[in-house]
């Protein structure tokens, strides 16, 4: 039996389940993780078992109109992905029929679930649902991305019902392509969203940041953050050099977030760091290419860069607010200014602005230099910055207490034993 981890999505969506893939590897438990096809370097230096899906990551948005209106747009980010997952269901319902086997367990997050539900059923395999996210059926606005109401409500539930129905339909197209290939059962049994077809679920969150509800669905598990290390990495040397040579920089980076304008991003942010005179880590998005430009002594440009090394030399991190780079910041201890586009992000940016861990979001459909200035000045100077940081070292001790990809690795096991 193999425990296969299905990760459709974004950097976020992997490095969770590469963690959770070491974890169940540490218990001896066999193990194949499916990704998309940009990923299978880092795959390869984690030790874990690989197999693409065929496709790449969504790429920048298109025409710069529609990238302009999907920026701080969770219906146009959903409708987004959407079109890719469209695009993308038959080559990841073809690797996904090859991989798995009878008797195998999937895990995958929401993305795959109506995939993973028809061959669970048709393969005799066990299904656990990966939440990264808190989208499962709640009244409770704390614990409910894009809650309608504060507090409980009604309404609240009413919306996570039909947003979690949604959310679910989104990988439909992996499902039917499955379908046509006689690989699972009909649609429409898979696509509902209901609870009750899985295994369980794990809400891969640290409850410090994401509180748990008192009627999410029976099964439900709360294991902390799924936090991916890296102790083997090596900066390179003029990482080091800059990090060195003065103040601990602002981190400022969108993940996978695709952006029309790269470079022009980067310029934004580097003159927002000179007038807050503050230094910056920039990491710049897909398709940037300026590398050598040079964009004063208080920037620094970085590639990928491990969270768990970066962040806590850091001074401030500013990001888009995935689950993984919200988690990290909060591992680290260092104030939070987040940058919302879609998606799960506005829920991250409300969470973090509550626990006063950062100022609240900037309107990410802004191009202009104040508000980034505005953001880099509150987290790094005055009371207000020293506020912030004493709460982010406080809830870092918290966290430091959680041990969420052997908590889930172990639930794992054990519901599979039962």
């Amino acid at each position: 039996m193999t425990h296969v981890l299905v990760a459709i999505g974004s950097m976020g969506d992997l490095r969770p389940q590469l963690a959770l893939a070491r974890a169940l590897r540490a218990e001896g438990a066999d193990v194949l993780l499916l990704g998309l096809e940009d990923y299978a370097p880092l795959a390869a230096d984690s030790g874990v078992p690989f197999r693409d899906v065929g496709t790449r990551l969504m790429g920048p948005v298109s025409p710069p109109l529609l990238a302009r209106a999907a920026r701080g747009s969770q219906t146009i980010g959903a409708l987004l992905v959407r079109r890719w997952l469209h695009d993308s269901a038959g080559a990841i319902a073809r690797a996904l029929a090859r991989a798995v086997h009878p008797g195998d367990h999937l895990v995958t997050g929401i993305l795959g679930l109506a995939a993973c539900r028809l061959l669970a059923r048709r393969r005799g395999c066990r299904l656990t649902e990966l939440a990264l996210a808190p989208t499962l059926p709640t009244a409770f606005a704390d614990s409910l991305v894009g809650a309608p109401r504060a507090g409980r409500s009604r309404i609240n539930a009413a919306y996570s019902r039909a947003v979690r129905r949604g959310s679910v339909t989104m990988g439909l197209p992996i499902a039917r392509a499955l379908d046509r290939s006689g690989a699972g059962e009909p649609v429409g049994a898979a696509g509902r969203g209901e609870g009750g077809e899985t295994g369980g679920i794990i809400v891969a969150c640290s409850p410090r940041l994401v509180p748990r509800a008192p009627d999410w669905p029976t099964g439900t598990r709360c294991t902390g953050h799924l936090v991916l290390e890296t102790p083997e990495w090596r900066p390179p040397p003029s990482l080091l050099r800059f990090l060195d040579s003065g103040e601990p920089p602002v981190y400022v980076g969108f993940g996978s977030v695709p952006v029309r304008d790269p470079a022009g991003e980067v310029a934004r942010w580097a003159e927002a760091a000179r007038r807050a005179g503050t230094r910056a880590l920039l990491y710049p998005a897909a398709g940037f290419t300026d590398w050598d430009r040079d964009y004063g002594e208080h920037v620094h440009l970085v590639r990928f860069t491990p969270h768990d090394w970066l962040l806590p030399r850091t001074a401030a991190a500013v990001h888009h607010g995935g689950a993984g780079t919200t988690h990290g910041a909060l591992a680290a201890g260092v104030p939070q200014g987040v940058i919302p586009f879609s998606l799960d992000q506005p829920y991250f940016a409300r969470r973090v602005a509550a626990l006063g861990l950062g100022p609240g979001g900037l309107d990410p459909g802004r191009t202009d230099v104040e508000g980034p200035t505005r953001i880099l000045t509150d987290l790094t100077r005055g009371e207000r910055a020293e506020g912030y940081r004493r709460r982010a070292r406080e809830a870092a001790r918290a966290v430091e207490r959680e041990n969420g990809a052997r908590t889930a690795a172990r639930i794992l096991l054990g519901s599979w034993q039962r």
